[in-house]
């Protein structure tokens, strides 16, 4: 029985298109109020990890292990960063719609800007295969190319696991480097108190404010 099932599964998810697929993930993430996971970022030959905080819609906070002790918050109105290795806080006051950009893709709104500045298709079918060789993990490889240049990546590949959660993303930016994101124990709607994304930096450190743009601006 249990056979048939994952057959006839299967059968109707291949006459599902990758928009429509994309869909019901973009809906599943809309339910999302806040999750916690482990997170490794690849850029060549540089490896980080931290644990990812996100509640909706626009507060994010991630603890580092590699490199240690490093911390990006964002409270909703203030973007801090943390660099141990320089004894120095980065401090910057949001904007409104940068404040959207920085939080985009930790949300359900980063599959909007998906859906709506991307072509989405399957890569290359929608036959689920292992996450990574031997993997028990099983997912749904999808691909996004930008429609126009004003996005930062112009292509993006997503790996989505039988739960429509997002595993990893894979992005190639405007210069052709390549960015990987990989989400791990995921734990969903735990309900993070709002006050974990509230930070101050230590006080023997050195602080630079506005590091990025003029908020009066």
């Amino acid at each position: 029985m249990t056979l048939v099932l994952t057959i006839i599964s299967t059968a109707l998810h291949s006459q599902e298109t990758a928009a429509q697929y994309f869909n019901r993930v973009s809906e599943r993430y809309a339910l999302i109020n806040d999750y916690s996971a482990n997170l490794t970022i690849t850029k060549g030959d540089v490896v980080q990890k931290a644990v990812v905080f996100y509640k909706d819609p626009n507060l994010l906070r991630l603890d580092f292990e590699v490199p240690n002790g490093m911390v990006i918050a964002i409270d909703g109105k203030t973007l801090q960063v943390w660099v141990p290795d320089y004894n120095a806080s980065f401090s910057q006051s949001l904007r409104a719609n940068p404040q959207a950009r920085l939080t985009s893709f930790a949300g359900s709104s980063g599959l909007e800007l998906i859906k709506r500045y991307y072509t989405i298709s399957y890569d290359p079918t929608p036959d689920l295969v292992p996450l990574n060789q031997n993997s028990s993990v099983r997912v749904t490889k999808i691909k996004a190319n930008w429609k126009s240049n004003n996005e930062g990546f112009r292509r993006l590949e997503l790996s989505i696991d039988t739960n429509l959660t997002i595993r990893r993303i894979r992005g190639i930016t405007t210069t052709n480097e390549e960015i990987v994101f990989d989400f791990a124990n995921i734990v969903i709607n735990r309900g993070i108190p709002t006050a974990r994304f509230q930070y101050k930096s230590p006080p023997t450190g050195n602080t630079i404010e506005n590091f990025l743009f003029d908020p009066e601006n």
